[in-house]
């Protein structure tokens, strides 16, 4: 029986949700693989030493920036006013909107950079502080600027994301990663010394910045995007973003401040490296080079998260948008039901893989040069306490643009607040048990923790929620990733093989490939299709 109009039409709605994925998720891939090699540039030059701590925790400034204000609450509040002008009002209503936003954004950025780095200098004038705390003033006023780039080239991105344009956004990390690796590089061969080349480093970050919004402007021109500046058209809409927009952002301040906080009391509990510095404690539980130890286990236990979680947010959020905005319960209910499901089936088994090649991939990727083996036990154990966490943080990311579709911005900043003092306790508690680990291991548990809280309040307002599937998805893909597991630990041998470097390759290409394969093979034996679905092409009717 050939399948009837309103089948072919849900193939094809799904198709085009692959499909956008997959696009976004490959562009995202490529960055992440680009962005583990610029870290390994670093700690290779670097080390695991005071000034790649310094550097790691300035460059949370404009990175979380961009995650709370940029990609986050402006993004999430302005794409539902966008996309609702463009259905209801027309193109121009939604290019005076969007052109009104990015203006006031540039205007209200720039005069908080600019206190912030008049702040700073005042500060590294009149306060007499040690070599850490002014090295990492210095290099936090170097950076402040790329907190306004960042922020203006989200902004701009959330317009093409409106447009359902999804692959251009997506190259723009890829060509900030490719030019600081040649940076970092050059840099390595020229300049003898490592406290100069940390500062050119964050100096060129803050041009690179220049150079995508430079890029990123002209783009949206030749996508059909005009800029129409009339503020007293665009005014009301700009109130009500900004008005949308506060308990956006005090929602995703709160999940970026845990991961400020960690870093911070990373920072803070490391034992001070010179013996006449004033000791604020008796013992610490940290040593030097944790803050650094944590900033990479945080960027490889979010390579799934970046590839997946955050490719299927930005595709799914203007959807949900959509569905909410027409009034389309069943298709909100079932693209949010797939989401979780993908999710699911996706994002465990990268959770327990990243665990079992944590080792053999941190000493693929960064035991070179200054960076050593112990530093390299010191790296796997972040990973895998962040790694327990990885799939919730993918499933959250849904969630919460799942309430922020339907227009509920209250729900995630409680279940927020609440996971801060979560995270709090736990991270105080963990650390001085676990040392660095803890720290990590109280992010994965505030992570399951609000994920959990999350799916039981937004399920419980969607009727006839397809619980059944979502059952059936995490049965099977738990019993593909214990056979994943166990195909792993098999395939985990060390090999006697001359070249350091294709030793290395070889002990972690092996357990990977052979876990890989059984994981889909498995599925495919029991019926688990969700990776396969985001694998095929889209058909054509």
């Amino acid at each position: 029986m050939d399948d009837s109009p309103r089948d072919r039409l849900e193939d094809s709605h799904r198709g085009r949700l692959f499909q956008r994925v997959r696009i976004v998720g490959l562009l995202t891939l490529l960055s992440r693989i680009l962005g583990l090699f610029r870290d390994a540039v670093m700690v290779a030059s670097f080390g695991n030493g005071v000034i790649m701590d310094a550097f790691t925790v300035a460059f949370r400034v404009p990175n979380m920036a961009r995650q709370i204000f940029g990609e986050g609450a402006l993004s999430t509040a302005f794409l539902p006013v966008f996309i609702q002008d463009m259905e209801q009002n027309g193109k121009q209503a939604a290019y005076q909107t969007a052109t009104a936003i990015l203006a006031v954004t540039t205007i209200g950025l720039f005069a908080i950079v600019a206190v912030i780095d008049i702040a700073l200098l005042g500060i590294s004038i009149f306060v007499p502080m040690s070599y850490e705390a002014s090295l990492l003033l210095n290099l936090t006023a170097l950076l402040t600027p790329y907190l306004l780039l960042i922020c203006v080239i989200a902004q701009a991105c959330a317009v093409f994301h409106g447009m359902h344009i999804f692959g251009i956004p997506a190259l723009f990390p890829v060509l900030l990663n490719a030019l600081w690796i040649a940076g970092a590089w050059s840099l390595d061969r020229f300049v003898a010394t490592a406290e100069t080349r940390i500062y050119f480093i964050a100096a060129g970050i803050v041009g690179v910045g220049i150079v995508q919004l430079g890029l990123c402007i002209p783009t949206l021109r030749q996508i059909g995007f005009r800029f129409d500046w009339n503020w007293a058209a665009g005014r009301s809409r700009v109130k009500i973003v900004f008005a949308t927009m506060l308990p956006v952002l005090l929602g995703l301040s709160i999940t970026q401040l845990n991961t400020l906080c960690d870093s911070l009391i990373a920072w803070g509990l490391t034992a001070p490296t010179d013996p006449n510095a004033t000791r604020w404690l008796n013992s610490y539980p940290l040593t030097e080079g944790t803050a650094t130890a944590m900033y990479l286990g945080q960027r490889l236990y979010q390579f799934p998260i970046g590839v997946f979680g955050v490719a299927l947010g930005t595709v799914i959020y203007p959807l949900l948008t959509a569905h909410a905005e027409r009034g389309q319960t069943d298709l909100f209910r079932e693209d949010l039901a797939k989401g979780l499901r993908m999710v699911i089936a996706i994002g465990i088994p990268a959770s327990v893989g990243l665990i079992l090649i944590a080792t053999p991939l941190t000493r693929l990727i960064f035991e070179r040069n200054e960076f050593t083996a112990n530093d390299t036990v010191r790296t796997a154990a972040m990973i895998s306490a962040y790694a327990l966490g990885a799939w919730a943080a993918c499933g959250l990311l849904i969630i919460s643009r799942a309430f922020y579709a339907l227009g509920d911005r209250q729900t995630p900043l409680r279940i927020g607040l609440v996971a801060v003092l979560v995270n709090l306790v736990a991270n105080l508690t963990l650390v001085w048990i676990l040392a660095g680990p803890g720290l990590a291991l109280g992010t994965s548990i505030t992570a399951t923790f609000s994920l959990l809280i999350a799916c039981w309040i937004l399920t419980r307002r969607l009727d006839a929620f397809p619980w059944k599937s979502i059952a059936h998805t995490l049965l099977r893909t738990i019993l593909a990733t214990a056979v994943m597991t166990a195909a792993c630990l098999a395939a985990s041998i060390e090999l006697d093989i001359a070249s350091p470097f294709l030793g290395k390759l070889v002990a972690l290409s092996l357990p990977l490939g052979t876990g890989a394969a059984a994981f889909l093979l498995t599925a495919k034996l029991i019926g688990l299709t969700d990776p396969f679905e985001l694998l095929q092409r889209q058909r054509r009717d």
